[in-house]
């Protein structure tokens, strides 16, 4: 599998993110900036060893989140996390050889303490080991009082003593001489401090990242523990979903007083077609599928019940943002350039997730069945993971069919404000090459013009 380096933050440049990755990311319980800043530096990760040390690592973090006799050493870590600077332009100086101001070596002095704080209270799990900053910390605190304040002390040096000593009394302009010299010994002391630090840049490094990398993990398995994800599987050929949900517009209906339907869902290296009423939820369960592949690969839990995932090295997404006539673009000539795109690709060896949400929806439907029928022929002959949603007939490519059940057979009034409450929501195998008919009887439940309903009735037995 090749390897894909999109961090975060390319993804967050390319996306507008209306499938609500970045709104999980946004709700992370994150104690220190540091650690948001290497979050968005997180890569796509595609190899199977790297997630799956990842997810045991999660796993093994809210096992021991839900210990009680825990609570108060996480609750210290979690103190400890929040007054962590990101100092790592300061370790980057001082690995480059440059004597540090007294602020920068008071940065790295609290630091090096907290993160050997850290260190000490997660001595009794086998969870993250920090290296080991004790000699750092006694060249910065040479009093051994382990406080947060860093001065140019005395006990680096006798004569520096001494003619501190000797200035206590006495008049400046007795002692102007006295003060330049103490300001060569401070200024020779920051030398041989920075140069005995320098040793340890490597180190102060390291802890700072798994400082980052621990206030991540802790906030992934709250997060994961929280909206009930779980740990996906990784697999080598079909990804299957159990109870898909998308965390954002479950909080959504929530918030609403309604129900939210998780999708069961499976699929592999073939294209699926998937129809639908309007309101179905189509679109929804193609972001829905697009967060929990890049949560994955992000190294986060899946939001389902149960997870089956195989990796790939690109998602690739064609769904309308709203953005194209900014870029002085058609939607039609938008899609095409996307289709064009995920075309150039699928020559490659790279493994796909294609997503595309109502191929050619904006022109005239003989064109537009004929524009999904060729994609989906192509798709079939490659062997591409991928999903298009349609609402045209007459798509007779040899591609799987997956159908959103749609409106329920009630005998309970059904309007605008309750029709969400009779769509069932999961999907169904399908044979035919028609798509649903349900828009007229939809716009009648919405109480459209009843002479328009009518008519359309009319038009639609002909």
């Amino acid at each position: 599998m090749t390897n894909n380096v999109q961090t975060i933050t390319a993804l967050r440049k390319s996306t507008n993110d209306n499938f609500g990755f970045f709104y999980l990311l946004n709700k992370l319980d994150l104690k220190s900036s540091l650690s948001r800043r290497c979050l968005y530096s997180y890569k796509f990760i595609t190899e199977k060893d790297k997630l799956e040390n990842e997810f045991n690592k999660i796993e093994e973090t809210i096992s021991l989140l839900e210990k009680p006799q825990n609570d108060k050493i996480f609750s210290d870590i979690e103190n400890k996390l929040s007054q962590v600077l990101d100092i790592d332009v300061t370790l980057q100086n001082l690995a480059n050889s440059m004597v540090l101001s007294d602020m920068e070596l008071f940065e790295i002095k609290k630091f090096a303490i907290i993160a050997d704080d850290i260190k000490q209270l997660l001595s009794e799990f086998n969870l993250i080991d920090l290296p080991d900053l004790s000699a750092a910390i006694n060249i910065l605190d040479p009093e051994k009082t382990r406080m947060a304040t860093f001065y140019i002390y005395d006990a680096y040096s006798a004569e520096l003593a001494a003619l501190r000593k000797l200035l206590k009394g006495k008049a400046e302009n007795q002692s102007i001489e006295s003060y330049q010299k103490i300001i060569e010994i401070e200024d020779e002391i920051r030398k041989q401090l920075c140069a005995k630090l320098q040793i340890y840049s490597c180190d102060l490094s390291t802890a700072l990242s798994k400082t980052a990398y621990i206030d991540l993990l802790l906030a992934k398995a709250k997060q994961a523990k929280n909206e009930h994800f779980c740990k996906p599987l990784i697999v080598d050929k079909n990804t299957s979903y159990k109870a898909l949900f998308n965390p954002q517009l479950k909080d959504l209906l929530h918030s609403q007083g309604k129900k939210y339907q998780p999708a069961d869902i499976s699929f592999g290296q073939y294209p699926t077609l998937i129809t639908g009423i309007n309101m179905g939820g189509k679109t929804v369960l193609l972001k829905t599928l697009a967060l929990a592949q890049y949560l994955c690969q992000y190294g986060f839990y899946a939001p389902a019940a149960k997870a089956e995932i195989a990796l790939v090295d690109k998602i690739m997404i064609s769904m309308e943002d709203g953005q194209n006539h900014l870029q002085g673009l058609s939607s039609f000539a938008a899609e095409m350039k996307n289709v064009n795109k995920i075309l150039s690709e699928i020559h490659t060896d790279k493994h796909l997730l294609v997503l595309i949400d109502e191929l050619a929806r904006t022109t005239n439907p003989a064109e537009g069945s004929a524009i999904v029928n060729a994609l989906l022929d192509i798709f079939c002959e490659h062997k591409v993971c991928s999903f298009i949603t349609t609402h045209y007939d007459k798509i007779t490519s040899a591609c799987r069919r997956l159908r959103i059940s749609g409106l329920t057979d009630t005998d309970k009034p059904i309007d605008e404000k309750n029709i969400d409450s009779f769509i069932d929501y999961s999907l169904v195998e399908e044979t035919e090459t028609n798509a649903p008919r349900e828009a007229i009887r939809i716009a009648e439940i919405l109480g459209v013009n009843d002479e328009l309903i009518k008519r359309a009735r009319n038009k639609m037995r002909k």
